[in-house]
């Protein structure tokens, strides 16, 4: 693929530039500042922008923005996974960034570390372009189990965090549904994404761990390079297989989960993606009987995975982005009064 680069930070660039060296991909230009960035790719446009977080002219944010309404183009920002810059990463993934990754680093005799966890990302933004296929294997073998609280299960990618925070904000407190959410998000920020979410919604949101029970009013986040699923006894784990998914964790493998497991059924939201993740597990998700929403066109980011929903049938709504927090309180209540 063709990468561009926008990193404020020389020796930064140069780590990149090594990173991605010997690699199938080939970096056309890097560029020091967001204006840059914007005059460079208008000229020259590229598959994938990695983008700083530390890009100080323009907010990680607006050059996002900027860059996607030219045209398609898979940004991944660059940014450490602690700090008080996490705001700008998130407010970048809500504009349409499609995933955050800390940089590449070079010592000084010029090794580089740190690559590995980059060129994972850039995989799977090939994958999503297509330039190479996209598998989905998602057969899981569970025996169903009878659940007592409602359950959101929410999947999202690009553009999928400032759709959740607005989502969320949107329940009512308190809210007697139990929320689980895959977002398309690297493990090392999972805590910052989850500390972002609590703090513009007002409500909890947790890390999911092996052995988690579902509780009314907490959002559970996945927050592992392995998959989340719903098990027969009731509570959630991790699990490597399936493998060869373009996206780990799959929101695909948590609602087939769902599907299999957890009755009464619930209340199933695909928000803006890029891809397909999440449209087979909805229609499953629908055939047991769950409400399922998707997300319409005019309000996604990138209108890919609740369009893969909507043309398999598996979306018995599509929905504005401000009208979804009022359908699902309004279904939590109905699946509580059944």
């Amino acid at each position: 693929m063709i990468i561009a680069a926008v990193d404020p930070n020389a020796s930064a660039a140069s780590a990149l530039a090594a990173a991605l060296g010997g690699t199938e991909h080939r970096l056309a230009w890097s560029v020091r500042t967001g204006a840059e960035a914007l005059r460079r790719h208008q000229a020259q446009p590229v598959d994938v922008l990695l983008l700083s977080a530390d890009v100080r002219d323009l907010s990680a944010a607006e050059i996002t923005r900027q860059i996607l309404a030219r045209g398609q183009c898979a940004i991944i920002l660059l940014a450490e996974t602690s700090g008080a810059g996490l705001s700008n990463v998130y407010d970048a993934m809500g504009a349409g960034a499609q995933d955050v990754v800390p940089p590449p680093r070079a010592d000084l005799r010029g090794r580089v570390s740190g690559a590995e966890p980059l060129l994972a990302k850039l995989r799977t933004a090939g994958r999503l372009l297509g330039h190479s296929p996209e598998k989905a294997s998602t057969r899981l073998a569970f025996a169903p189990v009878k659940g007592a609280v409602p359950i959101v299960a929410f999947g999202a990618s690009t553009g999928g965090p400032q759709a959740l925070l607005t989502v969320l904000s949107g329940l009512p407190r308190p809210f007697s549904g139990a929320i689980l959410i895959v977002q398309h998000v690297d493990s090392e920020f999972s805590q910052g994404f989850a500390t972002w979410l609590e703090e513009g919604s007002g409500i909890p949101v947790r890390l999911a761990r092996d052995g988690h029970v579902p509780e009314p009013g907490t959002a559970l986040l996945a927050s592992s390079e392995d998959h989340l699923v719903m098990t027969s006894s009731g509570s959630l784990r991790y699990r490597a297989e399936p493998r060869d998914l373009p996206h780990r964790p799959s929101v695909d493998v948590l609602f087939t989960s769902l599907a299999e497991h957890q009755k009464p059924p619930g209340i199933a939201v695909l928000l803006t993606g890029m891809g397909r993740d999440g449209a087979e597990g909805m229609r499953k998700l629908r055939a047991a009987g769950w409400h399922t929403i998707a997300q319409d066109q005019a309000s996604c980011v990138v209108y890919g995975m609740p369009k893969a929903a909507a043309q398999l049938n598996a979306a018995i709504k599509v929905l504005a982005l401000p009208l979804i927090a009022q359908e699902i309180s309004d279904q939590v209540k109905r699946v509580r009064g059944t």
